[in-house]
């Protein structure tokens, strides 16, 4: 088991590629990831649709990296990466130049201590117990920026190790004038690694969330978000398996939320690998109960480190409160069925580092 596995994700390490170009203390990075998607239930309609579009795990990026030694044990460090639509060429993240990450750092026997736009503690922790870590393709990784925040802007976060256990602490300022709290968030968490077994839980609290859930909250009804939960890994000789729950709450707009998941990753062969993952999702909102089965399954081929393809198909049926919130006109994740209570996914890509 990584035993340094949320001091890497707070730094940012695990987006990054093993093979990059490195001038003047300064590492170049990035990935792209491109797939066919077909889909149904694509409209009102029931129609579906064929499209090409990123990755199933992974979006595809280009970044900046560096250090520099301070003696003593000491480091500075920073990390600037940029997210962008390989299909389009146009930029993700509301078309911020470097919307995946800007974060400069300290490094050393005290901890180590990140400021700027990152990943939250909540995404961090819990996309580490879902074998698809929240994945890039929405319908499927729902539960990554819409309960876990993904990444906040104005944070400031400290990663401290005592042998096998992890302590982190985040605190996101909200800026707002005369109010200390408003916008604000704060999260912590622990991690025990021991041999093959990772366990850890996180707690995150955000105020005055709007547009953070699904884009269907609207200003009136601003609400705090409690985010909690739990998960483990555990290695064997040639599998990871996975085990995470997540509860979610949102005070005003009465929307709450248990989710339950479970995964695998298992190498078949040295080059070709299968991973899925099962959510169940128990949605309540305005007195009234929603359930969803969210299940994907992929087969990753690598020709070298650098290079691999893939398959993956997906199948997400919704009842209840969850065909509501999911059909919403405001709902802005791509995987709005548009009152339809299922979708079934079958996606090929292929994935490139540097």
């Amino acid at each position: 088991m990584q035993k340094h596995l949320i001091a890497l994700l707070a730094l940012g390490a695990s987006s990054l590629p093993a093979f990059a170009q490195s001038s003047g203390g300064v590492t170049l990075y990035g990935l792209l990831d491109t797939t066919i998607r077909y889909s149904t239930h694509e409209d009102a309609a029931g129609h579906s649709r064929v499209q090409m579009t990123d990755g199933v795990l992974t979006g595809s990026r280009w970044g900046l990296r560096g250090a520099e030694d301070l003696g003593g044990g000491n480091k500075a460090w920073f990390i600037l990466e940029s997210g962008f639509n390989p299909e389009v060429g146009t930029s993700q993240q509301g078309g911020r130049l470097f919307g995946r990450t800007a974060v400069v750092g300290l490094d050393g026997d005290y901890g180590k201590l990140a400021l700027g736009r990152q990943y939250t503690l909540a995404h961090e922790v819990l996309s580490s117990y879902e074998a698809m870590a929240f994945a890039n393709n929405s319908i499927v990784g729902y539960q990554g920026g819409n309960y876990t925040g993904l990444r906040y802007d104005n944070t400031l976060k400290y990663i401290k190790a005592f042998g096998g256990l992890q302590v982190a602490a985040a605190y996101t300022f909200g800026e707002v004038a005369g109010s200390i709290k408003n916008s604000s968030a704060a999260a912590g968490s622990l991690v025990y690694s021991a041999g093959p077994l990772e366990i850890g839980g996180v707690y995150q609290q955000t105020q005055n969330v709007t547009s953070a859930f699904f884009g269907t909250v609207p200003a009136a009804q601003a609400s705090k978000q409690t985010v909690w939960g739990l998960g483990g890994t555990w290695k064997a000789a040639r599998a990871q398996y996975y085990l995470g729950y997540t509860n979610n709450r949102l005070d005003v707009a009465d929307y709450r939320s248990n989710v339950g998941y479970v995964g695998t990753r298992f190498s078949i062969t040295e080059a070709l690998a299968f991973i899925g993952t099962v959510q169940y999702d128990w949605l309540r909102h305005a007195g009234q109960g929603g359930k969803r089965l969210t299940t994907a399954g992929m087969l990753d081929y690598s020709f070298s480190k650098r290079t691999d393809v893939y398959v993956e198909v997906d199948y997400t049926h919704l009842q209840g409160q969850w065909i509501a919130l999911n059909s919403a006109t405001t709902f802005v994740n791509s995987g709005n069925t548009y009152g339809n209570s299922t979708r079934l996914g079958v996606m090929a890509g292929v994935r490139h580092k540097f």
